[in-house]
């Protein structure tokens, strides 16, 4: 049986986690089963396991492990926020570890000058520089990547609510 996933995506900074937690309150609200997983928080790991320097065997395993414990929970639909520079070149790392996903990418966009913005106010300490740059190149990036049956949604001057609800509505989710 398929199961239906959203894939929040974007650069760092966008609103990705802030959007997928809304995602998942609108369904709650509605009483629609499912679970949210954050990738970025799946290979916080250093140094990187010998053998995989990209960590992506490990982000693969972590991710088909909390998805077999929240299916065996009761999840039907999945809700997952990850930057894929490339959904086209990451895609297979979820299809790995969820075989019957059927996934729906939803690339969040934001004028770079609010990405900087959002960045700033994010990152403390030693990164936030770095995050600004690597933030604005892969959005520069996105902007070069074939859409392909995504879901591009514009976050400027846009609530949570509103974003979350268009991208339910747009997705054909149950709200």
């Amino acid at each position: 049986m398929a199961i239906p996933t959203l894939a929040i995506t974007g650069p760092g900074g966008v609103g990705k986690t802030t959007v997928a937690l809304e995602v998942s309150r609108q369904l709650e609200a509605s009483g629609v089963g499912h679970a949210l997983i954050d990738m970025d928080e799946l290979d916080r790991l250093f140094p990187p396991p010998p053998g995989d320097p990209c960590k992506s065997g490990l982000t693969t395993r972590n991710l088909a492990a909390m998805w077999t414990n929240f299916r065996e929970a009761g999840a039907s639909r999945l809700v997952l926020v990850a930057v894929m520079r490339s959904p086209e070149r990451e895609l297979p790392y979820i299809n790995a570890a969820i075989p019957a996903a059927d996934i729906l990418v939803v690339r969040l966009r934001v004028a770079g000058e609010t990405l900087s913005e959002r960045v700033w106010r994010r990152e403390v300490g030693s990164g936030g520089e770095a995050q600004i740059r690597r933030s604005l190149d892969q959005s520069c990036e996105w902007e070069r990547e074939p859409v392909n049956g995504q879901l591009i949604v514009e976050t400027s001057g846009r609530s949570i609510t509103e974003i979350a609800a268009e991208i339910l509505q747009r997705s054909g989710w149950p709200v």
